[in-house]
């Protein structure tokens, strides 16, 4: 199934880049993420693992920030495209393949370990958090930043509508014809995060693997309503980030 996964990010890397990278090319989409991330983890210069980076968004938010980031993601694909925005940018960061369930990092490594949009597509969710749990450092930090991505309550007829709308914007915008390409419906069957209630459930698994202090940031798309992603990105579902401290 990883390598299932795997394959459908490497796929995606263009497209997927072509759709995001707005977050980390427009200042004030940027502006409003690095507050928000921010408000998590503090101000102070921080060592910073981002698991999944894919094309490097979280990444190049913290490195221009001050942070010396560290980003993991198991598709080549993906990690051609964080080199390429972190040259574009100028913002220094360590990129590195692998499975983000099973770092290659040591113990107690890093002050923070954050990710965006990425805890929904493993396989093995609270391994993966338990992993985390290990490479940070005693008081660090855990940033979960996901969304209601397969919750029938999101999907309105309003939405579909929003997601219409949302084609006539990336075209008039970026001068360009979307490209969506739907994980395989096989695996997304099989994922956690298709049948179970977020972010709930992930305020449980932090909870039960020892996490302190977790706290829940709900629908985040209120802090991103009028950002031009979010306009054309955002009738996917409710956003949220859960904190944890070890």
């Amino acid at each position: 199934m990883k390598e299932r996964i795997t394959r459908h990010w490497d796929g995606r890397a263009k497209a997927y880049d072509e759709n995001v990278r707005q977050v980390i090319y427009s200042s004030r989409e940027r502006r409003i993420w690095q507050k928000i991330f921010s408000v998590a983890i503090g101000s102070a210069p921080l060592r910073i693992l981002d698991v999944g980076t894919g094309p490097g968004i979280v990444s190049n938010l913290l490195s221009e920030l001050g942070h010396d980031v560290t980003g993991i993601d198991a598709s080549e694909g993906m990690l051609k495209k964080a080199q390429s925005n972190s040259e574009a940018l100028h913002n220094p960061m360590h990129l590195i393949q692998g499975d983000g369930e099973v770092l290659p990092f040591d113990d107690s490594s890093f002050d923070a370990v954050v990710n965006r949009y990425v805890l929904w597509t493993l396989p093995q969710p609270e391994k993966a958090i338990a992993e985390w749990q290990r490479v940070l450092r005693p008081g660090g930090r855990l940033v979960i930043v996901d969304g209601t991505w397969f919750d029938e309550r999101d999907r309105t007829a309003c939405r579909q509508l929003w997601r219409s709308l949302s084609l006539i914007l990336i075209m008039l915008t970026e001068r360009r014809m979307p490209c969506y390409q739907e994980m395989d419906k096989t695996i997304k069957r099989d994922l956690w995060s298709c049948n179970m209630k977020r972010p709930d459930h992930d305020i449980e698994m932090l909870t039960r693997l020892g996490f302190r202090d977790v706290q829940l940031r709900d629908n985040l798309n209120r802090k991103l309503l009028l950002t031009l992603n979010h306009l054309k990105h955002g009738y996917g579902g409710r956003q949220f980030l859960v904190t944890g401290v070890k």
